[in-house]
């Protein structure tokens, strides 16, 4: 089904914001911090997303899984259902990036997570951004 925005304003405001944590999380990237990386670029990923519920009138979000708010999304434009599959990958940053009991003991998450995972969520992070700019016409 077709969307209309309804409310750009307040879709812009997640989308700037989305746009600002993609890009602390590259920077936490180029700084060796793998595990933070993947854990922002999980939330750009969600604040994407939302910016994308927020135009089409949604409001009161308390989901935190990119993949549900991508299955969400897809209720309104069926392009994001692919995102749901990449939710999957980025949903596993969510908690263990950042708490060492979500890890099996004696892992710790800064010494968890690699270059390669940090780089693969940022990207998912970008297109999932890059979607959500394009379903906005921004």
């Amino acid at each position: 089904m077709s969307s209309q925005v309804i409310d750009t304003e307040e879709a812009h405001r997640w989308l700037s914001q989305a746009e600002h944590v993609l890009m602390v999380g590259r920077n936490l990237l180029d700084a060796a911090c793998f595990a933070e990386s993947c854990f922002y670029a999980e939330q750009a990923g969600q604040l994407a997303l939302k910016a994308f519920l927020y135009g089409q009138g949604e409001r009161g979000m308390q989901l935190s899984s990119v993949k549900h708010l991508a299955e969400q999304c897809a209720t309104y434009d069926t392009t994001f259902q692919h995102v749901a599959e990449v939710g999957k990958v980025l949903d596993q940053y969510y908690v263990p990036t950042r708490y060492p009991d979500a890890l099996p003991d004696p892992a710790v998450p800064f010494e968890s997570y690699t270059r390669q995972q940090a780089d693969c969520a940022l990207n998912d992070a970008r297109e999932i951004l890059e979607l959500v700019k394009q379903k906005l016409g921004v």
